[in-house]
């Protein structure tokens, strides 16, 4: 389940940063919704037996992408972008692994 995340956000975040830079009301709209996109894209829907709905997947990929938005600084933001943190970062892994443990009841079937 977390590739999407991974794949959507192409890097693991720092997390101790020592001045971090929350992101603006804008920032984390746009972040949001980038990794809202992604992981639809990614995250399979099916009507078939054992497969999350449509339904079940957009409501996933909001939290998701909402709490892994929640996460970012101004600085790690830029530090992906210029590719000074890779998307094996260690870290970054373990925030997808949370947003995505934190989000997983909305892909059980019902």
């Amino acid at each position: 389940m977390t590739k999407f995340l991974q794949a959507g956000l192409c890097a693991a975040l720092l997390s101790g940063m020592a001045a971090a830079t929350p992101l603006s009301s804008g920032q984390h709209q746009l972040l949001q919704g980038f990794l809202m996109r992604s992981c639809v894209k990614r995250t399979p829907a099916s009507d078939g037996v054992g497969q999350p709905g449509n339904e079940q997947v957009q409501r996933y990929c909001q939290c998701a992408s909402e709490k892994l938005a929640g996460t970012f600084s101004e600085e790690e933001v830029m530090g992906v972008v210029t590719g000074q943190i890779k998307k094996d970062d260690p870290r970054g892994k373990q925030r997808l692994k949370e947003a995505s443990a934190a989000c997983g009841q909305y892909l059980e079937q019902r």
